[in-house]
């Protein structure tokens, strides 16, 4: 079977990638789907945040990471993918995701797989990474090392801003 995981990622954060390692558990495939939405603004383009998950995904052999513009429903077609799988952070998460699964289905006939975020990713946002990162507070443990750079750099924070002595 194959899934796609689809976000903004932006950026990605721990929680995406824990999300992204146990649907690869669970699944032939998956597909890691950037996905831009016009009347939204990003810190990072595209190819940017797919490049930071490469990054991230490199040693899931299961795992690939597109970019797209088109809608969800598209993407699953168009990949040929048999399931949707989200994220769920907390109830704020669910109500809006089960909007989306339900019109998902209606437009597209793709069913949402739900995956309960681990307690410890669960009050991690890219927001609060964006905030953090701005200010040149510590972001390595909501995101994956090998990203941590590429998010200093974007607010002109010197690559160990977030190394500080405690």
């Amino acid at each position: 079977m194959k899934a796609i995981v689809a976000g903004s990622y932006a950026p990605p954060t721990e929680g995406h990638l824990d999300i992204i390692r146990r649907a690869a558990v669970m699944f032939d495939e998956v597909v890691v789907a950037v996905l831009s939405q016009q009347a939204k603004q990003y810190l990072f383009p595209p190819e940017v945040r797919k490049e930071m998950l490469e990054k991230a995904t490199a040693g899931l052999k299961n795992v690939k990471v597109i970019s797209d513009t088109c809608t969800l429903v598209e993407v699953v077609k168009r990949e040929n993918a048999d399931v949707i799988v989200r994220g769920l952070r907390n109830g704020e998460d669910l109500n809006f995701e089960m909007q989306m699964a339900q019109a998902n289905r209606l437009i597209g006939n793709v069913e949402t797989l739900f995956l309960p975020c681990r307690p410890e990713y669960s009050l991690i946002s890219s927001t609060i990474v964006r905030d953090c990162a701005a200010h040149g507070m510590p972001i390595e443990q909501m995101v994956p090392a090998e990203i941590a750079d590429t998010i200093y750099a974007a607010f002109g924070q010197r690559c160990d801003a977030g190394k500080r002595e405690q």
